[in-house]
């Protein structure tokens, strides 16, 4: 069984570099294909990010962060015999591809692992709609405002939703 245990597996933790409010959802132990290459590390989803702590060195017990992307910015997750996230940021889609997983019970599949991410998003994307409607409802004008249709975070200047393109008004 591959894991990060211990002191190794805190370290992880504590290089996520969590933001207020900023709460982990899922994670999991992954392999990560990179330049031909498997690197290991620990792929985490919060409310607000998916993080991935690469191992810094073959054996190594440091890691450091190798990706960390919005929540909103998934725009895809396909899984076969390898799974790939697909990460849309500003026009331009990053593939993202992972081998295996395991958490705390062992190996996972990866169909499994794709249902509980799809699920963490689907929550926290309802979550940021309902907050949104909420401001909206409340006549409240905040520094950064909701999209009404996909949830992204927009600053309350913006005319239109980065995201999806819908009025922010």
């Amino acid at each position: 069984m591959e894991s990060i245990e211990g002191e190794e597996n805190q370290a992880c933790l504590n290089g996520l570099g969590l933001q207020s409010g900023e709460q982990v959802r899922l994670q999991y132990v992954a392999f990560r294909l990179l330049g031909g290459q498997a690197k290991k590390g620990l792929l985490v989803f919060t409310n607000d990010n998916m993080i991935f702590m690469q191992q810094e060195g073959w054996r190594s017990k440091n890691y450091g962060q190798a990706i960390r992307v919005p929540i909103e910015s998934i725009s895809g997750i396909v899984a076969g015999g390898s799974m790939e996230i697909s990460v849309g940021v500003n026009g331009i889609t990053e593939h993202h591809i992972f081998l295996t997983f395991w958490n705390d019970s062992g190996r996972i599949e990866r169909e499994q692992v794709r249902a509980e991410i799809e699920s963490v998003l689907k929550e926290v994307r309802e979550e940021r709609k309902r907050l949104a409607r909420q401001a909206l409802s409340q006549g409240t004008v905040p520094a950064m405002v909701f999209c009404r249709f996909c949830g992204l975070k927009n600053k309350s200047s913006e005319p239109k939703c980065s995201s999806c393109g819908a009025a922010l008004d």
